[in-house]
């Protein structure tokens, strides 16, 4: 070692095991090819793709999550999209993204202590996140592209009986009233917590009884208006107090977890929406009417998850709810 630092430098004592069996990897791959023309030909095929040399995941991941941020997703939702993407780094993170294959993704997902419907859900982030590398340059496919999504299972829909949405309003009306009006939302007009929490009062028309969905403020990023709503909703937000459109995304959400909390009533994720889904159908018996007020594109949804799991006579009582 003497002898060769002094023919060529201290540089041959940073020897390093793991990058030597490195090293030997990749000679076996090209053999007797000069690895600096391989290095060159790759430099140049992908400058001529417009494509960076391949990123950490995790440091992916990390632009991945500011990018979303920066759209302006609701903090819900940007919460569960860093959830997700921390299990992904988990496993993947310290490797390179374009090393990533659908075999290594099917297996983390297969191994996800999860439910079907919130392994499905992780598959979705990372289909989004390649997605989204693949526009920016840092991913030259999308490794999601070649698997299926875990199956949806018809029983992950949980629709509330009519009797814990009356405790539910009940208790909120007296004892956290000023957040029944974004309840009120939820339950009888079906919007999603993202969009009920970032409503204000000029996007509601009382006098024609409709609603403005801002494409800021939903999820298709698409300008909505819908009308033909329960008069029951009418009722609650003409009786809201005025803090009630003042309230931020996080104190609703607060408020809202008290009021489920303080009326006894679980709240397994979405389960407004989806009850306003069900009693919905049930009292119109007409899917498309109540896909239009969803901003659905289609009804087939609606007729595949939530016809049949309420009756008219309880669709009647659940929109005669009223403070």
């Amino acid at each position: 070692m003497a002898e060769k630092r002094t023919d060529h430098g201290t540089d041959v004592l940073s020897f390093d095991p793991r990058e030597w069996r490195r090293w030997l990897s990749f000679r076996e791959l090209i053999g007797d090819t000069d690895p600096v023309q391989v290095a060159q030909q790759w430099l140049a095929a992908r400058e001529k793709h417009g494509m960076q040399a391949s990123i950490l995941v995790s440091v992916a991941s990390e632009r991945y999550l500011v990018a979303r941020a920066s759209e302006g997703i609701a903090m819900a939702t940007l919460s569960h999209a860093k959830a997700d993407m921390a299990r992904f780094t988990a496993t993947f993170g310290t490797r390179l993204l374009g090393e990533i294959r659908p075999e290594e993704i099917r297996q983390w997902l297969a191994q996800l202590p999860f439910a079907e419907v919130t392994k499905r859900n992780h598959y979705k982030r990372v289909n989004a996140f390649f997605t989204w590398a693949r526009l920016e340059g840092l991913a030259t496919f999308n490794p999601c592209e070649s698997i299926k999504s875990p199956a949806r299972e018809s029983e992950d829909v949980t629709v509330l009986t009519v009797a814990d949405v009356e405790k539910l309003f009940a208790t909120a009306w007296k004892l956290r009233p000023q957040v029944c009006a974004k309840l009120a939302l939820e339950a009888f007009a079906g919007l999603r917590f993202s969009s009920a929490s970032r409503l204000v009062k000029e996007d509601i028309n009382f006098r024609e009884k409709g609603i403005t969905l801002p494409a800021a403020k939903i999820k298709t990023r698409r300008r909505h208006y819908i009308d033909g709503l329960p008069a029951n909703l009418w009722t609650w937000l003409r009786a809201a107090p005025p803090e009630a459109w003042t309230l931020t995304e996080r104190q609703y959400l607060t408020l809202k977890s008290e009021a489920f909390t303080l009326a006894g009533v679980k709240n397994p994720g979405n389960v407004l929406r989806h009850s306003f889904c069900s009693y919905h159908v049930a009292a119109h018996k007409d899917a498309a009417r109540t896909a239009v007020v969803l901003c659905h594109a289609s009804p087939s949804m609606l007729y595949q998850h939530y016809k049949g799991r309420a009756t008219a006579r309880d669709a009647k009582r659940y929109f005669s709810v009223t403070p």
